[in-house]
């Protein structure tokens, strides 16, 4: 395959990629604010990290990930929403989710006994949350932007040469 063709084929790949993840934010965000199951789940998650106002903690997180993954969706304010987003997980990753990782190793022979957690072990865990893969790819997203389709291009556009 030659150079052009691979680099077109990671541009789709690419805004596949940012696709997906735009309409994954924006679905769980959605969720989060309007289905009544999601909304207790949130409550119950916002209330037991100790945040003050949980209602409105939890209302303000899932309007955050709906409007940013709806722009990362469109791919309008690429950059921005991407980095907004980062923000978000940082913040879940940081308060909930790295507590998570276990502190000592159980193995499965109980007369073995249980075993502290190396950093090496506990650094397979934590590679393995999956908000530290969406960091990375947002990551990617805020650097590179909206790549080849996205409503970003128009503005792009009509900033470079008004009378297009």
């Amino acid at each position: 395959m030659e150079k052009e063709n691979l680099i077109k084929v990671g541009d789709v790949f690419y805004v596949i990629c940012r696709i997906s993840i735009g309409l994954f934010f924006f679905i769980t965000g959605f969720n989060k604010l309007f289905h009544p199951v999601f909304q207790g789940y949130m409550l119950k998650t916002i209330t037991s990290l100790g945040f003050s106002n949980p209602q409105f903690m939890a209302n303000f997180v899932a309007f955050n990930e709906m409007f940013w993954g709806l722009l990362l969706l469109l791919g309008l304010l690429t950059r921005l929403s991407s980095f907004a987003l980062i923000v978000v997980i940082l913040v879940a990753l940081f308060t909930k989710d790295i507590h998570s990782i276990p502190t000592e190793l159980i193995p499965i022979d109980a007369k073995v006994g249980n075993r502290p957690m190396d950093s090496f072990t506990w650094l397979s865990y934590f590679f393995y949350l999956p908000q530290v893969l969406y960091i990375m790819i947002l990551g990617l997203f805020s650097f590179y932007g909206y790549k080849a389709f996205g409503v970003d291009r128009f503005i792009k556009r009509k900033k470079a040469d008004p009378y297009i």
